[in-house]
């Protein structure tokens, strides 16, 4: 009898531990800084590790295109969790998508804002092979200037607002006190 009753605690043990009850470390923030290289100039990228693939495509695309992908804008943490932001920036605010302008390897502008809201990338033989090659990669582009991995197209609007709430607290600077 003993030995079953032993056997039952080993068991019972092995599943809260398996199943997260005993060792439960919780979620974690999925934003990092991500070192683009030489591809990428602007500011610094920080991104959600889903992101991260994408990311290393687009480097790809700019490399073969001879340009330089100058981040403008990525992940933000908001001044609250709750706070509202446009449903064409919510990419940003999970840390799956940027804002960038376009670069000769030199440094020298390809194609800004401006250059991409006039659609004039398209007759730019540079921005018209990186832009159209990162969009069969499978990121979004949106203009005037963002590409995503799609992160806020697949979701409702409740659900994306809640992913939205989630990450921002996680990723929320500890307050010592």
């Amino acid at each position: 009898m003993f030995k079953v009753i032993i056997y039952l605690s080993i068991v019972a043990t092995l599943f809260l531990a398996t199943n997260g009850f005993l060792w439960h470390s919780g979620a974690k923030c999925q934003i990092a800084a991500f070192k683009g290289g030489k591809d990428f100039s602007g500011d610094k990228i920080m991104a959600n590790k889903s992101f991260v693939p994408y990311l290393k495509s687009i480097a790809a695309v700019a490399k073969g295109c001879k340009v330089r992908v100058h981040v403008v804008d990525s992940y933000k943490q908001l001044k609250t969790p709750t706070e509202y932001v446009l449903s064409s920036q919510m990419p940003l605010a999970l840390g799956c998508g940027i804002h960038f302008d376009l670069q000769d390897p030199k440094g020298s502008t390809v194609c800004n804002k401006l250059c991409m809201t006039t659609r004039s990338w398209k007759t730019l033989p540079e921005a018209a092979c990186f832009i159209d090659n990162v969009q069969k990669k499978g990121l979004t582009f949106v203009e005037p200037n963002l590409l995503h991995g799609g992160c806020a197209s697949k979701l409702s609007t409740s659900d994306l607002e809640a992913l939205k709430v989630a990450t921002q607290k996680l990723c929320a600077p500890k307050i010592k006190g």
